[in-house]
C-alpha cells in the first residue's frame, strides 16, 4: 500500500511569505524533509543531547521544558505552521539543556538542521528566509525575556490568552500556570475572573 505525499502546503506558504521560493528552490529544501509523527509526551529534543534537527509543525502542540533539580519547568510553546528546534544548541553546537516534548499527538515536517544552515548560503532567497527566521528569533526571546522580568502575571496570562487562546484548550492548565510562573490557584483566580 502507497502512503500518501505529506501535505507541505503550509510549510511553503509560510516559507514562501518571508520570500518567494521558485520550484528547485523549494525542491532543494523537499528533498532533506521526511515526516515524523510524536504521540503526547513524545520527545522532539532530548535535553543533554545536541539539537540536530529543525521541525514544521503540520498539527499539534510542543512545549519547551528544562528540569531544575526535579522540578519541570515549561517556558515556551508552538503550535501548527510555527518552527519547532533549539536554535541555541544547533548555532552553538552545545548539548541542550531544555527538552522539547509533545503535548499532544504531533506531526512535524523535520530537516536536518546542518543541510538547512547550508541551504541558507545557496540563494538569495534562502539567505532572506535565514535572516528572517534569526530576526524573529532574537526579537521573541526579547519580548518574552521583559515579560519575565517586568510583567504581573496577570499581565502574562493577558497577553498569552490574547496572543494564543487555542493553548487554553489544547494544554493542561497546570503547565499553562508552570508556564506563566504562578500557581494553579492563582491561574484559577485569574481564569475565573475574566470568564
Amino acid at each position: 500500500m502507497m502512503m500518501n505525499e505529506p501535505d507541505y502546503n503550509p510549510l511553503r506558504a509560510y516559507l514562501n511569505g518571508l520570500a518567494p521560493l521558485d520550484e528547485p528552490e523549494w525542491r532543494s529544501f523537499r528533498d532533506i524533509l521526511s515526516i515524523r509523527q510524536f504521540e503526547k509526551k513524545g520527545v522532539f529534543q532530548a535535553a543533554g543531547t545536541k539539537c540536530k534537527t529543525v521541525g514544521f509543525i503540520l498539527e499539534g502542540c510542543f512545549r519547551w521544558v528544562k528540569n531544575t533539580d526535579g522540578e519541570e519547568r515549561t517556558f515556551d510553546f508552538a503550535l501548527e505552521h510555527e518552527f519547532v528546534t533549539n536554535y541555541h544548541s544547533i548555532i552553538t553546537q552545545e548539548p541542550a539543556d531544555i527538552a522539547i516534548i509533545a503535548v499532544e499527538r504531533s506531526v512535524v515536517a523535520c530537516a536536518d538542521a546542518k543541510k538547512m544552515l547550508q541551504l541558507f548560503d545557496t540563494s538569495f532567497n534562502w539567505q532572506k528566509i535565514g535572516r528572517h527566521l534569526a530576526e524573529y528569533v532574537a526579537c521573541y526571546s526579547l519580548e518574552r525575556l521583559m515579560a519575565s522580568y517586568y510583567d504581573s502575571p496577570r499581565t502574562r496570562y493577558q497577553k498569552l490568552m490574547k496572543n494564543s487562546p487555542e493553548l487554553f484548550l489544547r494544554v493542561p492548565h497546570h503547565i499553562l500556570a508552570n508556564y506563566l510562573g504562578m500557581t494553579k490557584e492563582t491561574f484559577s483566580r485569574l481564569r475565573n475572573s475574566t470568564l
